[in-house]
C-alpha cells in the first residue's frame, strides 16, 4: 500500500489474491519455525537456526538477485524455500496482475511446503512430549 500511495506504483490486480498468498506464505513460514523450535535445545539454537533458514532465503529466492542467473544448486536450494514461491506469486499479482488460478505451481509448492514443515513438526513434536 505504501508504494502504491507514496511512489505510485500501480497495482492492477485484486487485493484479496495478495492477501490469500501472503496468508499462506505466513502459514508456511510459521510452520518453518515451529519445526526449528522443535529442533533446537535452547532459545540461542533456535534463533541461530532461524537466522540460518532467513539470509538464504532472502539471498536465493530471486527478490534480491536474478533467479535465473544462479547456479543449478542455488536454485536447487531456493525451490525448497518458501520466500522463492512468494516472490513467484507477489510478482504475478502486484505486476502481471494475474489470478492465483493462473499460478498453480507456486501456489501447489507452498501449499506442500506447509502440509510437510506441518507433519513433521507435530511429530518431533509428539517425540519431545514422550
Amino acid at each position: 500500500m505504501v508504494g502504491w500511495w507514496l511512489f505510485d506504483v500501480p497495482f492492477s490486480s485484486n487485493l484479496v489474491s495478495l492477501y490469500v498468498a501472503a496468508c499462506l506464505f505466513i502459514a508456511a513460514t510459521l510452520m518453518l519455525g515451529l519445526l526449528i523450535s522443535t529442533v533446537a535445545m535452547t532459545q540461542f539454537q533456535a534463533v541461530q537456526l532461524g537466522f540460518f533458514t532467513m539470509l538464504p532465503s532472502i539471498l536465493l529466492s530471486g527478490f534480491m538477485f536474478p533467479f535465473d542467473g544462479m547456479p543449478a544448486a542455488a536454485q536447487a536450494i531456493a525451490q525448497v524455500l518458501p520466500l522463492t514461491h512468494f516472490v513467484d506469486l507477489v510478482r504475478g499479482i502486484a505486476l502481471r496482475g494475474a489470478p492465483l488460478s493462473s499460478m498453480p505451481a507456486p501456489l501447489l509448492k507452498l501449499s506442500a511446503f506447509l502440509v510437510i514443515t506441518l507433519i513433521l513438526a507435530a511429530r518431533r513434536f509428539r517425540k519431545r512430549l514422550d
